[in-house]
């Protein structure tokens, strides 16, 4: 899954998957995996951004786990397999995945030969 950019999102993606009958607040999301609220919130909006979640309009969000494509179910059930069998090979490979944006930003500070 591209858009699994960091362990933080995994896992939080996971969570609501475990859980999938639960509606998230992010401070409830945040307790859980004991990481701030603000971050919570960041990771629960980009998943729903991503048609991973479902969000309500309430006063807290609301999140719940809902992908409405079969192939997102199967690729996040496949994802929590290599997750919970090989935990540091998925680790691995979030934290070396090239992330564009960021290696563009970061070039355009390369110094060349001319």
């Amino acid at each position: 899954m591209a858009h699994i950019d960091s362990v933080e999102k995994l896992e939080v993606l996971l969570l609501l998957r475990a859980r999938a009958e639960r509606e998230w607040t992010a401070s409830e999301v945040a307790l859980e995996l004991r990481i701030t609220e603000v971050s919570a919130a960041a990771r629960l909006e980009d998943l729903t951004t991503h048609a991973l979640l479902v969000g309500d309009a309430g006063r807290p969000e609301k999140f719940r786990y809902s992908p409405p494509r079969s192939e997102d179910v199967r690729s996040v059930a496949e994802l929590a397999a290599a997750y919970a069998e090989r935990r540091v090979s998925v680790i691995t490979f979030i934290f070396t995945k090239p992330q564009s944006h960021v290696q563009g930003f970061a070039d355009a500070f390369l110094l060349r030969k001319k």
